[in-house]
């Protein structure tokens, strides 16, 4: 079997615990794949996510399948979400990084969301995905696009990050493996754009305090420390974000099937 070789990331999303209009958003983004990925579902499939996180998008979709099971690499993480979701229906599974823990051709569907730019082979990654999964069945992803976010060349600012794609990136990783693949993007509405790539030229600017790039020589329970501090120095003069979670919904996201390189996040659905 393949050794995929999964970064560890502090990239937790737990939904009573946001804080900022930021955190919102990104959860929101989340939750609109799982609501995509709901379309390609029935209550016959036997299904399959691979960093399944909190298990909140896991337990969406158990509403809409036979089984589902999620994985994730973090034992804390795997036994929240066991105690908070855990149902006759849907399960979850520590996974070492290294290969999936299951035989060959038994999944319908295969989801994994915003977990590919964690992992170190991720030709290996898509291989073991494609052995697990039945004949004609769907593997759905998600990942940060690389257009706007970084430049020609440039490695991720993101510490988590192995890797970012851009649409062409990614078609071609997956073509390597499947018979069909489509490439679309996630787009946010015009203020939700307007956000997303202020966030992108805040974060960017914070990176300006450290060229030499030695806040990876920090320990990582430091750095959100000093990040949000930074943060309020660059924005001491702006304004209170208001109330976010009453502004947006996932209503706010739509998929895009031209000018991909402008959306936030790419959403590729493969068939074996």
């Amino acid at each position: 079997m393949a050794e995929v070789n999964l970064r560890k990331t502090g990239e937790r999303i737990v939904p009573e615990k946001i804080k900022s209009c930021d955190e919102y958003l990104l959860y929101l983004r989340h939750m609109f794949a799982y609501k995509q990925a709901s379309h390609f579902l029935n209550n016959n499939n036997n299904v399959l996510e691979v960093g399944c996180g909190e298990g909140y998008g896991t337990h969406y979709l158990s509403h809409r399948v036979k089984n589902i099971i999620g994985l994730d690499i973090d034992e804390n993480t795997i036994k929240h979400a066991a105690a908070k979701y855990s149902s006759d229906n849907c399960t979850f599974n520590f996974f070492d990084g290294l290969n999936i823990p299951y035989e060959d051709n038994i999944f319908d569907v295969v989801i994994s969301f915003q977990v590919i730019e964690h992992v170190f082979n991720d030709f290996d990654f898509v291989s073991d995905i494609y052995r697990v999964m039945k004949k004609n069945s769907n593997f759905i992803l998600t990942t940060p696009n690389r257009k706007y976010r970084l430049k020609n060349n440039q490695q991720p600012w993101n510490r988590f990050h192995v890797r970012e794609y851009s649409a062409i990136d990614l078609n071609n990783l997956l073509n390597r493996t499947f018979n069909s693949v489509n490439i679309w993007g996630i787009r946010g509405n015009d203020d939700i754009q307007k956000n997303e790539i202020k966030r992108v030229k805040q974060i960017l600017k914070i990176q300006s305090f450290d060229p030499l790039n030695l806040r990876r020589c920090i320990p990582g329970r430091y750095q959100p420390i000093i990040i949000t501090l930074l943060k309020k120095i660059i924005n001491r003069n702006n304004n209170i974000e208001g109330d976010f979670q009453n502004k947006y919904t996932v209503d706010n996201f739509q998929i895009k099937k031209s000018d991909i390189d402008s959306s936030l996040d790419l959403l590729a659905i493969c068939t074996k």
